[in-house]
Parts: C-alpha cells; sequence; structure tokens
C-alpha cells in the first residue's frame, strides 16, 4: 500500500509517460507522413536517376589535316588540302543483364557508309550530324544476337570493310572456349541496298575464327565467305556507286586472314596477313582479276599516357574484281579496286586519350594506265 505522499508523485509519473508516449506518437505519425510527401514528390527525379545509370556513354573528336596528290596519264597533276573533323557521340543503355541498345550519332555526308568526316569548308555552314548506330544486343552465353545498325560483327581489315561502315541487318554469333583454345562462328544477313523495280542487294556472311594461346604469343585464323546477293542484277548499283566493279559480274568472295600477337621488348607486336579472292561469275569478257591481299605489322601502343607510341606498316594489292569497293577502304588508292601500294602510319600519345597520328599512303593503279595517288593525314584524336 503506497504511503500518502507518493501518491501524488506516482500519479504524476503515469500522466508524464501518457502524454510523452502520446507526444512521440504523433511525432512518428507524422514523420512518416513527411517521408511520404517527400517520396511522392522525388519518386519521379529517383526514376530519372535510376535511367540514367543504365547509361555509358562513349565519343570522340578527331580533327584532320590531309594532302592528297594525284598523278595521271593525261598529264594532269591535282594536289588538294583539306581541314576535316570527325565528331561521334554514342551511347549503351543497359536494359538488362544481357540486353543492351545501342546508338551513336556522327558526322559526315548522309548517305555515305564509309567517311564520318566533316570538311571545313562551304562559307562557314554547319555540319550535319547522322545516325549511323541504332541496335538491341542479346548476349545470352555463349550466343550473341544482335539487329538494327551495328558495327561490323567479323574479324575483319580495311581490305574489305572500311572502319566507318555499320552494317544493317542481323548477325548471329556463337563461341567456345576449350583450355587456351577460342571457336567462334559468326553469321550476317544484311540489306545494302533496296532497289525497285531491280532485286534488292544483300549480303549473306558467314565466318569461322580459330584463336590459339601458346608460349610463343597467340595465333590467330579466321576463314570467311560473303555472298553479296544480286550484285549483278544489270538494273542495280551499290549505294554510294562502285568505281571499278562491273555491276554485271558476282561478287562472292573467300577472305582467308592470319595473325600472330606478342610482345617484344614490353610492347604488343602484330604480324598480319590476308588473301581475298571473288569466286563469283565475272562478266564476259572481264579479266580475271578477282583476287586481294595484304600483308604487315603493328608494334606498339598510344594513348594512354604521353610519348608512349605505335607504328604500323602493310602492303596491299586489290584486283579489278577482287571486292565490293562501295564498302573497302574509303582513303586508300581513292577508294577503288585496281590499286596496290604502301600506308604507313605512325601515333603518339600527348595525354591519356589523347594522340597525335601520322599516316601515309603510296599508291597506283594494279593494272592500266598510269594513277599513282599520295595522301597525308594528320590526325589529333581525343576520346571521351
Amino acid at each position: 500500500m503506497l504511503k500518502p505522499f507518493t501518491k501524488p508523485f506516482f500519479i504524476f509519473v503515469i500522466l508524464f509517460w501518457m502524454i510523452s508516449g502520446a507526444t512521440a506518437f504523433a511525432n512518428e505519425k507524422d514523420y512518416e507522413r513527411a517521408m511520404r510527401v517527400f517520396e511522392d514528390k522525388y519518386k519521379s527525379k529517383f526514376a530519372i536517376l535510376d535511367a540514367f545509370e543504365r547509361f555509358s556513354w562513349k565519343g570522340d573528336f578527331r580533327l584532320r589535316y590531309q594532302h592528297d596528290q594525284r598523278d595521271q596519264a593525261v598529264a594532269n597533276t591535282l594536289d588538294r588540302n583539306q581541314l576535316r573533323l570527325r565528331f561521334r557521340l554514342g551511347s549503351t543503355v543497359h536494359l538488362y543483364e544481357d540486353l543492351d541498345i545501342g546508338f551513336r550519332i556522327v558526322t559526315g555526308t548522309l548517305g555515305s557508309a564509309t567517311s564520318s568526316n566533316a570538311t571545313l569548308d562551304s562559307g562557314f555552314g554547319n555540319k550535319s550530324f547522322n545516325l549511323d548506330r541504332a541496335f538491341f544486343k542479346w548476349t545470352p552465353k555463349p550466343f550473341v544476337l544482335q539487329a538494327g545498325k551495328f558495327p561490323v560483327p567479323f574479324r575483319k581489315s580495311q581490305l574489305i570493310w572500311d572502319g566507318d561502315v555499320n552494317v544493317e541487318g542481323i548477325a548471329e554469333q556463337f563461341s567456345h572456349k576449350m583450355g587456351n583454345t577460342n571457336l567462334k562462328l559468326i553469321l550476317g544477313q544484311f540489306i545494302i541496298d533496296e532497289i525497285n523495280p531491280g532485286d534488292d542487294i544483300k549480303l549473306f556472311a558467314y565466318q569461322g575464327i580459330l584463336e590459339q594461346q601458346t608460349g610463343l604469343g597467340k595465333f590467330s585464323v579466321a576463314l570467311a565467305y560473303y555472298d553479296y546477293a544480286d550484285h549483278e542484277d544489270p538494273v542495280t548499283a551499290p549505294t554510294g556507286g562502285t568505281a571499278s566493279n562491273n555491276t554485271l559480274s558476282e561478287v562472292k568472295v573467300v577472305d582467308l586472314m592470319g595473325m600472330w600477337s606478342g610482345s617484344a621488348y614490353g610492347k604488343p607486336l602484330k604480324f598480319f596477313a590476308e588473301y581475298a579472292k571473288n569466286t563469283g561469275a565475272l562478266a564476259p569478257g572481264q579479266p580475271d582479276l578477282d583476287a586481294a591481299w595484304h600483308a604487315g605489322f603493328a608494334y606498339g601502343k598510344s594513348g594512354q599516357k604521353f610519348a608512349d607510341w605505335d607504328i604500323k606498316l602493310l602492303y596491299r594489292v586489290v584486283q579489278t574484281e577482287a571486292v565490293l569497293d562501295a564498302l573497302a577502304d574509303s582513303d586508300f588508292q581513292g577508294g577503288r579496286n585496281n590499286g596496290r601500294g604502301v600506308k604507313v602510319s605512325g601515333s603518339m600519345g600527348l595525354r591519356k586519350g589523347i594522340k597525335l597520328t601520322l599516316t601515309y599512303y603510296n599508291t597506283q593503279q594494279e593494272r592500266g594506265a598510269i594513277d599513282e595517288q599520295q595522301k597525308f593525314q594528320s590526325d589529333l584524336i581525343f576520346k571521351f
């Protein structure tokens, strides 16, 4: 039994506890209500931030000085100097762990498959931007499926594929690794040109790749078959024109590539060679000039830090009917078949992501009248 003087104190404690608890309960409710208001207010902003986290960006800017010199049998000499720029900005959107959407915009002439350069001329006129990539890529290992407009999926060089070409269609890839051996099978079905009333020009491509890592370096071999279907339709011609291919000739190219890569004195070293032959039926009376090849080496690596460097040298021969020149190297012999000559390039890093590249071409016609061309390019390249 409580003593008389303790009863008021006990009652006061109980009342204080009840009032404090009620106040705390009310404050907790107010806090929860405020948090709900905050979440509702900023939910859309959080969703936007989450969406941006799915994007990964990549781009580059290149400023080029180019000098061209051409001597032809008709005794005219063409010397030309140009300042050109290229800007590319692309992104990959990561929808799921195995599914991406990619796109890229570039400078260049609308419809050109082999150049993204914008020449500084036309009275300070604006330069155009074009969409050169838009695709999805699904990667359920060991398979890869991509469709839309996307980079050439094959092991390649500029003997057949200019570095600016992005194919349009569907490609599938299967890869399998066994110890130090890696196998790949790549298939492609592409539309080159839609023709009315002629047949559409299509490309069906197949490539197998074998890579073998050894104690002496890495060896790789790639064998491809490119079937440019309906190129020989009399009323068709590839978009962008073709300077050398007779459009009555079939273009069905077998391409064999070989490469060894290793290191020497702490720098990467590669030797490479490639041979391509058009096995399609040529137009009646067309000379049997259907082969192309090149060989060369590359040494070093640039663009990671100041004064790192690399060099590359190759010799190339491309006969008149060997490859589809509308998609091949646009700088070698003016972007035409029927050429042979040398390409030499070297780069030096200025800072990480910045380098200076010098390139020199000395080419001439493989057969026929004199057409000698020299091209010098000086590129300042920024990558981000």
